[in-house]
């Protein structure tokens, strides 16, 4: 079955953005109540080497701080309606990679100073049974890593890697990974900065996943292949 073009997801994107942004309103109330201090009603605030279950190395906490322009940040810690919790964890996100959108567990890191309910950064992945498509893009900045890597003009990056898993709807051999800068980017920051977070996260759940060694993701990400 061959995968979707980058404006069909777009397409389906936007559909859906209004009600992303509405739930994560509704978490972040939810994690005031069910996370961080009871007495205050403050959540629990996340340095940068904290967030996403602590996947980010050195490099990527820098990349972070640089694309948010802070140190401070907070997730969801509330859960979902099967009683599931709302912040990210390996587990969890290997757990129910093949599950349909929705039940599958992406990584949401806001800024502590935003109370917008829009994340800074939204990390998820979804398995593929087939290769993407690589035709030549205008608008990619292409990287040389995994099976396909690239950063779009509108700040999102892409990274495909290599990765046997099976589930209800069958098995696949790759996982896409998909990073969104929903809040914006600091414009200090730079391309390479938004696909070092998603290597990352993205090395540590080929991990939890047991295809580190199929995924080859490098410990540290190149310059863009025409940058």
């Amino acid at each position: 079955m061959p995968w979707p073009s980058d404006r069909t997801s777009r397409q389906k994107r936007a559909a859906t953005t209004w009600l992303r942004a509405a739930y994560g309103v509704l978490l972040l109330a939810a994690a005031t109540a069910c996370g961080g201090d009871e007495k205050t009603g403050k959540q629990d605030v996340f340095s940068a080497e904290q967030v996403c279950d602590g996947t980010l190395r050195a490099s990527a906490q820098q990349a972070l701080r640089r694309v948010s322009g802070t140190d401070r940040f907070t997730e969801l810690t509330g859960r979902d309606a099967s009683g599931e919790p709302g912040t990210f964890s390996l587990e969890l996100a290997a757990k129910h990679l093949h599950g349909k959108i929705g039940e599958r567990l992406d990584c949401n890191v806001y800024r502590a100073d935003d109370d917008s309910g829009h994340p800074q950064l939204e990390v998820e992945f979804e398995p593929r049974a087939d290769r993407p498509d690589m035709s030549k893009d205008d608008e990619h900045l292409p990287f040389a890593l995994g099976v396909h890597a690239y950063v779009k003009g509108d700040g999102g990056a892409y990274l495909y890697f290599s990765c046997s898993t099976e589930g209800k709807q069958g098995k696949a051999s790759y996982v896409k990974a998909s990073m969104f800068t929903v809040a914006g980017v600091n414009p200090a920051s730079t391309a390479k900065d938004r696909m070092t977070i998603l290597n990352d996260v993205s090395r540590a759940l080929a991990e939890q996943l047991g295809c580190a060694d199929e995924a080859a993701l490098p410990d540290q990400v190149p310059e863009p292949a025409n940058g």
